[in-house]
Formats: C-alpha cells, structure tokens, sequence
C-alpha cells in the first residue's frame, strides 16, 4: 500500500482518538476506533484477498500489541464471482449492485440485506414519497422519546398526566402515518406507470 493510500484514513483515526480525550483524562477511557475503507480500486495490491483487517501486531511474536485501533478494507473489484459462505461476501455484493437484478440478487442471500434492499428502493423513491417517509420516521421518533421521557418524569399523577398527552400524540401520529402510507403507496404506482 503507498504512503497516500493509508495517510488520511489513519490522520482520521488518530484524530478519532485524540478528539476522545480531554485534560487530564486517563487512558483506559479510551474507545475503539474502527476505520472501514470501502473502494472500488486495487487498495492491497500484493493480495488477492477482498477483505483485509490490520492491527498492531508484531509479526515475528505473534504478539497483538493493541486492540485501540482497527482498519478493514474492502475492494470491491476483488470480490469472487463464487460466493465464499460469508456474511462480509453477501454485504459487500449489495454494496457493489449496480443494476437493479444485482439488487435482487443480493436480497435473495440474507433477510438483513433484503430489508436493506426494500429500504433502499423506499429512499430512491421520488422527492415526494422520501419526504413522506423520513417524516414518518421523525414522528415514530419523537412519540418513542416522548414515551421514554414520559416514563423518566415518575411521579404517578405527572405520568398519568403524560401519558394521556403521549397516547393523544401517538393517535394523532398514527393517523398522520397511515395518510403517508397512502401516499407512498400511490406515489410508487405513479412512478411505476411512468416507467
């Protein structure tokens, strides 16, 4: 790998692990950092292996020095036409999909990348219909914080009181979700009968 290859992703890194401390903090408080380089180039070019991880490592112990730090590649060129058993070789096949039939091809290997199918199709839908969707999203959001903060406040009259306004909101979302449902769902026939 050439000097520019792994400088910014490990400046990112250090600066990830840097940013975590703060005067006079210790060193054990310290999180994992894990970089994952996703490219479509010949990163590793004395390998034909797909994945990579790295590490510090001392080669001649066999003698891992720290786990602090973790960078995983994977070239998307080097993919095997044969799938290999792992989960990574499914992942990285729906990340590499450039046709629709690629799509769904992946989805047919794991139910988590067919969800991740679906969801992307819903996301790529027009303006209008991804709008729709996030704005379902925010309110599931937001009626699960309130849920949530309703329950933190504790006293039994203020949560009482809560959640009589919690379940109003929730009624009132779930209707404004349902009028989104539709819409998407009209807007996606739309956009089929235009194709």
């Amino acid at each position: 790998m050439s000097f520019s290859a792994c400088f910014l992703p490990t400046r990112k890194i250090a600066k990830l692990i840097t940013e975590q401390l703060g005067s006079g903090d210790k060193y054990k408080t310290l999180q994992k950092v894990i970089s994952i380089i996703i490219t479509d180039e010949d990163l590793i070019q004395n390998s034909p292996r797909y994945h990579h991880r790295f590490v510090f490592y001392d080669s001649e112990a066999a003698v891992e020095f720290s786990d602090i730090i973790e960078i995983h590649t994977l070239e998307l060129k080097k993919l095997p036409e044969r799938d290999d058993g792992t989960e990574l070789y499914d992942w990285a096949k729906f990340i590499a999909a450039e046709t629709e039939e690629d799509l769904k091809m992946a989805a047919e290997t794991n139910p988590q990348i067919k969800k991740a199918v679906v969801k992307l199709q819903e996301l790529s839908a027009d303006e209008r219909a991804r709008d729709l969707f996030e704005r379902r999203e925010k309110g599931r959001r937001d009626m699960e914080s309130r849920e949530r903060w309703a329950e933190a406040r504790g006293e039994a009259k203020e949560r009482e009181k809560w959640q009589k306004i919690v379940t109003e909101e929730r009624e009132k979302w779930q209707k404004i979700v349902a009028e989104n449902e539709a819409e998407i769902v009209r807007l996606k026939k739309q956009n089929k009968n235009k194709e």
